[in-house]
């Protein structure tokens, strides 16, 4: 049936179907297929709306408005049928629901607005059974004052179809005609059920996930949920959005939904986020005048375009292919939860009311009038700093739109760019002279050089001691090539040997290129190969692992006469502040590691923060007991030199589960740096009075820090005692770019990363370098004095990674770090995961494609994919899924000795689970969310 033949009454009708009407209907249609669903669920949700309209004199003026629209619009007047026919019908009677009028005028206000809401609750939660009663209840509250309460509770097989803040916002109009204009709409409806091109335009959607509002900006618990309402001014910007819709070729309701989506892409990192907006039949030109005639469909959120007539364009097209093809969108958010935190866009053709707050279903209502814009928040979404912040953001966006600079032009307001850039993202300034560590550490010997530098298990090195020994190992090498930029190799435990080594490289001028002893013998080759190593300070055993590579190997206890005949007194070479001091190798998405390049001057930088942040804590100097390759460790090493007190060093191949007795033997320390999981262990090896006196501050750095964590060492340790701070830096900035200390557990779930170290910026940006909104999540980049050089070999990645930092001075630079986080209201940086493949799994930073990579190197393994999950004990854990190559059955024992060769005992995953296929996102991306959950 055309729209054009949907004139006559009954004309939709089967001859059955009309023969089997009750006596006086008037007209009937089949329900839309969109209401098919809703019919037939029985539990379908009621939805209610309210609207408060002011001081009205004429208390009897709120039910002849309600009459007068279910007089006018006939959809209101329906009620639905299921004849044997099997398909739904719509029945439309002469006369519609009448409304039950609540004169509170007598109540005290607060009693009033109880009743109210207790209405609100009760129409909520009453169920209405589509076969058997009216779609439509409506009440009508007198209120205290003279406000008068329209309200309206719906089945959702009408509210899907009318949005119930516009119907009763409608404006009075002229008195009803009783045709059956409605028929019409109907027949459009169902002639765009068969229209089959609708999966392919919503594929683009599919990969992506409902907006929400930042969830940074919800009230804490126990704070009051209070609604917002806010108008967005905009009428001295209308003649400049005018003239946009024109050259555009839309209507202004479509510029003002550019602006809404434009808004929402600012509010979310997600590239693929979408929304709901109202659409109205009449929006599609199909000749239905039913101005209630709408459906929420999605639209996706908008990143920005080249100009502002490019993005309205580009949405007025969505918008119209959202409408051809409504009838196979996806199924809309109806979970209350989800809908609370998401958006929904409304648009008026007339003047009208805005919803009460107290009934809106969703976070954030916008409705657009053609000269206005109101913002009604949800009082569980925001709080009123965060509800005005988000106003402001919507006129910057249509001002930008008016005055028409470019679309990527639109950013937060302004004086919130400035508190984010100026106050929050740098650190304070802290000049100092160019100089190394060996420079410092020369000094140091000078001042105290019979004072214990170095202690351990049958070691007791004096500052003296330490500069003699590192003094003739550094002339040594030089003997044997080492120069300023090159890097050495150093493959040793934690012996007498290690400082003396690690100094006397850098003493030579070179970098060292930590090779620990526990990597697999393959892994060392790599690293040493590509590091373009030609010597290598080792013991016998590591020798022997590196087996045959064309590097000279210095043998710190078969060597002893060449450094024993090296004369006293420092070589003459004399490391440059930019040298290259040690090269990192971190996991690579490849499946091959890749070496970050850091300087002395970097280094330098991150030492003298820590000698006031955590060696002034105490005397006792700080432990080593981590691997030589994790740069977690480093400030462990040096730190306590600086200041003049000792290094302690652990014994090797250490039991974790002996930690606690360790320090505890060796306590006090001026400080601990360890990672979360250390330190956790450490909350169940000591007792309170051991944690009380452990050292001046542990600090837990290298993965996610819970807030229950560091309440549970708060409690163990107790006032006065052991204290705890953060620190928070990827190997790429030099060891740690933020941190504070913990004074008391924070409200988040995690840590914040706390605030930038001296001469350096930390800054949460969108994708095109803006500073993302307060509660917004964005990729954290770090700028300043710890910024390394790259990665060794890879320009193509470096250039990736250091990007030119537009905040700071010229030829400075940015190392994008991958890392999600927030800003929150007071400033706290909030730890939100990974952007990338990224995880963190007890402390080392890994990549998953290169396990996935190793593990496809198997000859029985097809295809992989290694993914986190937590375990019971909540701890995070990497599960290798395979799919086996034919007729090879899943061997994890196998695996684990295949990849224990080729990488690190941290990356190796601890589950292995047999899988058919990778599964695959209609857009072929790898779907993680649909592998196999663990028993």
């Amino acid at each position: 049936m055309s729209v054009l033949g949907a004139s006559a009454a009954f004309t939709l009708l089967t001859a059955a179907e009309r023969d089997a009407l009750a006596p006086g209907v008037i007209e009937a249609y089949p329900v839309f297929p969109t209401q098919a669903a809703a019919c037939r669920d029985a539990a379908a949700a009621t939805e209610v709306a309210a609207v408060r309209l002011p001081g009205r004199a004429d208390p009897g003026a709120g039910a002849d408005r309600l009459r007068d629209l279910v007089a006018r619009h006939e959809l209101l007047r329906a009620t639905l049928s299921l004849p044997e026919s099997g398909r739904w019908l719509q029945i439309l009677a002469a006369a519609g629901p009448d409304p039950e009028v609540h004169d509170l005028r007598e109540a005290a206000a607060d009693d009033a607005r109880g009743r109210l809401s207790a209405l609100i609750r009760a129409e909520r939660s009453a169920r209405i059974d589509p076969a058997r009663e009216p779609l439509l209840r409506l009440h009508v509250v007198l209120e205290p004052g003279g406000d008068v309460v329209l309200l309206a509770a719906a089945h959702r097989a009408l509210a899907d179809l009318v949005d119930l803040p516009t119907l009763l916002c409608s404006p009075a109009g002229p008195p009803a005609t009783g045709t059956t204009g409605h028929a019409v709409c109907v027949a459009a409806e169902l002639e765009a059920a068969w229209d089959l091109g609708g999966p392919a335009n919503w594929r683009a959607l599919a990969d992506g996930s409902p907006f929400t509002l930042p969830a940074a900006w919800a009230p804490r618990r126990g704070e009051p949920a209070v609604h917002h309402r806010l108008p967005v001014p905009i009428d001295d910007l209308m003649d400049g959005l005018r003239g946009l819709a024109d050259a555009a070729g839309v209507a202004i309701d479509t510029v003002l939904l550019a602006a809404h989506l434009r808004v929402l892409g600012m509010l979310t990192p997600e590239p693929t986020a979408h929304t709901e907006a109202r659409l109205a039949a009449t929006h599609a030109g199909e000749g239905c005048a039913e101005p209630l005639h709408s459906l929420a469909l999605p639209l996706a959120v908008s990143r920005g375009a080249a100009t502002w007539r490019e993005l309205v364009a580009g949405v007025g097209a969505e918008a119209r292919a959202a409408w051809r093809y409504r009838h196979s969108r996806p199924e809309p958010v109806r979970a209350e939860a989800e809908r609370l935190a998401g958006a929904l866009f409304v648009a008026h053709p007339a003047e009208a009311d805005a919803p009460v707050g107290e009934t809106l279903a969703n976070g954030l209502r916008v409705d657009a009038w053609p000269g206005r814009v109101v913002l009604s928040v949800h009082g569980a979404a925001a709080t009123g700093p965060d509800a005005e912040r988000l106003a402001a953001m919507y006129r910057l966006v249509l001002a930008a739109m008016a005055a028409g600079t470019g679309a990527a032009d639109a950013h937060p307001p302004d004086g919130e760019v400035r508190l984010v850039l100026d106050t929050w993202a740098a650190g304070p300034v802290a000049p100092h002279e160019p100089v190394t560590v060996v420079d410092l550490l020369r000094e140091r010997a000078a001042a105290t050089p019979d004072a214990l530098a170095v202690r351990g298990a049958g070691i007791a090195m004096t500052f003296a001691e330490l500069d003699a020994r590192s003094d003739r190992l550094a002339r040594h090498l030089i003997e044997l090539g080492a120069r300023p930029e090159a890097l050495v190799g150093v493959s040793l435990e934690r012996t007498a040997d290690l400082l003396p080594a690690l100094l006397g490289v850098w003493k030579s001028g070179a970098g060292y290129l930590p090779l620990d002893p526990a990597l697999p013998a393959e892994r060392l080759r790599h690293m040493t190969l590509a590091a373009g190593c030609r010597l290598v300070v080792a013991g016998p055993a590591q020798a022997e692992a590196l087996g045959d590579l064309p590097v000279r190997m210095v043998l710190v206890d078969r060597d002893p006469a060449a450094l024993s005949a090296q004369p006293d007194g420092a070589p003459d070479v004399r490391p440059d502040p930019a040298n290259l001091a040690y090269v990192i190798y971190t996991s690579g998405s490849t499946g091959t590691p890749k070496g970050v390049l850091v300087q002395h001057d970097g280094l330098v930088n991150y030492l003298r923060f820590t000698l006031d942040a955590y060696v002034a804590a105490g005397p006792g100097g700080a432990p080593v007991f981590s691997s030589i390759s994790f740069d977690l460790g480093i400030p462990n090493l040096f730190a306590p030199l600086l200041a003049g007190q000792p290094v302690h060093l652990l014994p090797d191949r250490l039991d974790v589960a002996g930690l606690g007795e360790q320090l505890a033997a060796g306590a006090p320390y001026s400080f601990i740096k360890l990672t979360p999981g250390h330190l956790d262990l450490l909350t169940h090896q000591l007792d309170a009075g051991q944690a009380r006196s452990l050292a001046g501050i542990v600090i837990a750095a290298g993965d996610a820090f819970t807030a229950d964590l560091a309440r549970r060492w708060l409690d163990l340790a107790g006032p006065g005692g052991t204290r705890v701070a953060t620190e928070y830096g990827p190997t790429e900035i030099t060891i740690g770019n933020s941190g504070e200390v913990i004074t008391a557990a924070p409200a988040t779930e995690l840590v914040p990363l706390g605030d930038p170290i001296p001469n350096t910026t930390m800054y949460v940006l969108d994708e095109f370098l803006r500073p993302a909104p307060i509660g917004v999540p964005g990729e954290v980049y770090i700028g300043g004095a710890g910024v390394s050089r790259g990665y060794l070999g890879r320009p193509d990645l470096t250039a990736d990674r250091f990007v030119p930092d537009p905040y700071g001075p010229p030829g400075a630079r940015l190392y994008r770090s991958g890392d999600l986080a927030r800003r929150l209201p007071g400033g706290a940086l909030e730890f939100l995961g990974r952007v990338d493949n990224q995880v963190k799994i007890r402390g080392y930073r890994v990549e998953l494609g290169e396990i996935q990579a190793c593990l496809c190197r198997h000859p029985g393994v097809r295809d992989a994919v290694v993914a986190p999950r937590r375990s019971a004990a909540g701890d995070e854990r990497l599960v290798g899924y395979v799919v086996p190559a034919a007729g090879w059955p899943l061997d994890a024992a196998t695996l684990r000795e295949h990849l224990a060769a080729l990488l690190p005992e941290y990356m190796i995953p601890a589950r292995f689970v047999a899988i058919d296929r990778v599964p695959l996102t209609p857009n072929g991306k790898i779907d993680v969310r649909a592998l196999p959950a663990l028993p």
